[in-house]
């Protein structure tokens, strides 16, 4: 601390701590960090760190880190990758990796510590603006402005990929409904991100190759019609499993093509794609055979991509690399390679094609999931200019400061709960509270058999469990036995409440949730008792503009549910949208509310409805 205020005395504003013994140690350290923090907000500094490597800019040779600079002159290629990390000593030693492979561009490495000051916020930002950097990759362990990071990021015009660590659910609050447990760390904050428009990465190799792709094919048609050029036929049957597997399209080869072709195959076996060039091989040999068969396949209109599966020193024939780049960069086709062979062959190979802009992968999966990541950024960078941020949106609710009825509960009931969803234009079940068995009788008589009898408890969210819910009463007995039992099972403490029963093709949940990283979060997905058993959800930042809920329906595994299966009308999406939109507004308006859930939203011939809710308040809200 001490250092620190000398610089404010010397009226400098930008610090770089890059020494540990801060916040990382323990309670001791925290207070060293925090002594920091006030001096320098005092005094006008920016920190960076505490307990980082710092800053490396390659192309510029800015060494602001304790390591040799020699280590990063001699090994790191300047390019137009950005890296963010939070480890110190991790991105050390990934940066080593990469030094001794040779085959990413870097433009900055940002080292970012415990980020007391100087976070991933600030940094993102400048990226996305610096010229020398087309893509930005992360590793983080915690987003403490997340709402602020998801912002940017749908802004970015340039490709971000995010390794989040720290994803388990030790040390998360109790849940206390279906929303909460469901939103875990890791499932709210991957459809945050994902709805952001960033690509996730599984691990520091899968990023950089993420990375890697993103930088050296810039784009890519959102068709993503894609050839294979393999050695084999085994290699041409996976490569199409892989490709269906991630949403890309084998590209069906033209009349014209297929001609084309013919005059370097032999009869026998005439090409198709996945194209097994193996035949043609034994006739011309084995690059010319390439070389041929991939200017014929640049020019077919069906093709967007080519990948090309290659064996590395097999013979002293070299593939023209340099040509196969500016004939795909004339047809504006990217080519990619499958690579396989002896480990130098294989290595001299990545370094040409590297010289030549030109991908590389030792696994025909992360050649395709790469492929897949360029495609959906292309689809993301439309759909983002469409949507736009929402920030405004959430400040115009906020704004608002509307106050809910008093109450002394923070569970509310259901009954309570959606008398507010219907306010607020979320269609309900048609229900009625009574308090005798003959207010019971009378309401089934309006509503018609069968009827369902819910007994409401304070507090009480899961009804099923506690024997509080009684489906399908189609006469007047069932009615009185029902009521009964309920009137029973509570003693006097809660209330009933009789609802219409109605035919229910599938059941959907739809809920918010107040994030302490993101703020208010919409949730949609499959529901019904077993919903946190399916885990098939995903969320979104509240408020929610049209577009984005519909998104939404688009993300959920069992999407074809949605579309209609086995008869079942396909759900009213543009109802379903409005629900969650509303939701959102709801949630936004009120800042007492911590969560909302709806469980279920029953779809009957189309269209949700909310049969049972919950709303949970925060806790100074009592």
């Amino acid at each position: 601390p001490s250092v620190l205020e000398a610089c404010a005395q010397k009226g400098i504003t930008r610090v770089m701590i890059e020494s540990a013994g801060y916040a990382e140690v323990g309670e001791k350290g925290k207070a060293i960090q925090e002594r920091c923090i006030a001096i320098a907000k005092e005094g006008g500094i920016r920190i960076w760190g505490p307990n980082c490597m710092g800053l490396v800019d390659i192309r510029n040779k800015y060494f602001f880190t304790f390591m040799s600079p020699l280590i990063y002159e001699d090994g790191l290629i300047p390019g137009k990758i950005s890296i963010i990390a939070q480890s110190g000593m991790l991105s050390a030693a990934f940066l080593a990796d990469l030094m001794s492979q040779r085959t990413i561009g870097i433009s900055k490495v940002c080292s970012i510590g415990n980020k007391a000051d100087v976070d991933e916020c600030d940094l993102l930002e400048y990226l996305l603006g610096d010229t020398e950097t087309d893509v930005v990759a992360l590793y983080l362990e915690s987003i403490p402005r997340g709402r602020l990071f998801v912002e940017i990021a749908t802004r970015a015009t340039k490709p971000i990929v995010v390794l989040k660590g720290g994803k388990s659910e030790a040390g998360a609050r109790a849940a206390m409904s279906h929303t909460s447990s469901l939103s875990g760390n890791s499932r709210l904050l991957d459809s945050v991100l994902e709805m952001s428009g960033i690509i996730l990465a599984n691990d520091f190799h899968q990023m950089v190759d993420l990375a890697r792709t993103l930088s050296m094919i810039p784009d890519v048609a959102s068709t993503c019609r894609t050839v294979m050029l393999t050695f084999s036929g085994g290699a041409g049957i996976l490569s199409c499993d892989l490709l269906e597997r991630y949403g890309l399209t084998v590209a069906q080869l033209t009349e014209k093509t297929i001609g084309a072709l013919g005059n370097i195959f032999p009869k026998w076996m005439p090409a198709s794609n996945p194209v097994d060039l193996y035949p043609a091989m034994e006739l011309h040999g084995r690059d010319p055979t390439y070389n041929q068969t991939i200017s014929i396949v640049l020019e077919d209109p069906n093709v967007d991509v080519i990948i090309v599966h290659y064996v590395a020193g097999l013979s002293d024939q070299i593939l023209d690399l340099n040509a196969v780049k500016i004939r795909a960069d004339s047809a504006g086709k990217p080519v990619l390679f499958w690579l396989v062979g002896r480990r130098e062959a294989v290595r001299s190979f990545r370094l040409k094609a590297q010289a030549c802009g030109i991908p590389v992968y030792g696994e025909i999966s992360r050649a395709i999931e790469c492929l897949s990541a360029v495609s959906q950024f292309k689809v993301w960078e439309t759909y983002k200019k469409d949507v736009g941020a929402n920030t405004s949106a959430l400040n115009e609710y906020e704004a608002q400061k509307a106050v809910l009825r008093l109450t002394k509960e923070r569970v509310w009931d259901e009954y309570n709960s959606k008398q507010l969803l219907a306010e607020w234009h979320i269609p309900v079940v048609e229900e009625k509270l009574v308090h005798t068995l003959s207010e019971a009788e009378k309401a089934a008589q309006d509503m018609g058999f069968p009827v369902v009898l819910k007994g409401l408890l304070p507090g009480e969210i899961h009804k099923t469990e506690s024997g509080l819910i009684n489906l399908g009463i189609a006469t007047q007995p069932d009615l009185e036995n029902a009521f009964q039992k309920i009137h029973k099972k509570l003693g006097g403490q809660g209330l009933i409440l009789i609802q219409q029963q109605i035919d229910i093709d599938y059941e959907l949940i739809a809920g918010f949730i107040r994030d302490d990283q993101f703020g208010p979060c919409i949730m949609f997905g499959l529901g019904g008792t077993l919903s946190e058993l399916q885990q098939d959800v995903v969320f979104a930042l509240a408020p929610l503009k049209r577009a984005e809920a519909l998104e939404l329906l688009r993300r959920i595994r069992a999407k074809k549910l949605l579309e209609g299966f086995r008869g079942m009308a396909p759900l009213n999406q543009e109802l379903m949208a409005e629900l969650l939109v509303n939701l959102g507004k709801l949630g936004c308006a009120y800042s007492q509310i911590e969560q909302i859930d709806i469980n279920p939203v029953a779809v009957t011939k189309g269209f949700p409805m909310a049969v049972d809710a919950t709303i949970i308040l925060k806790s100074a809200s009592l």
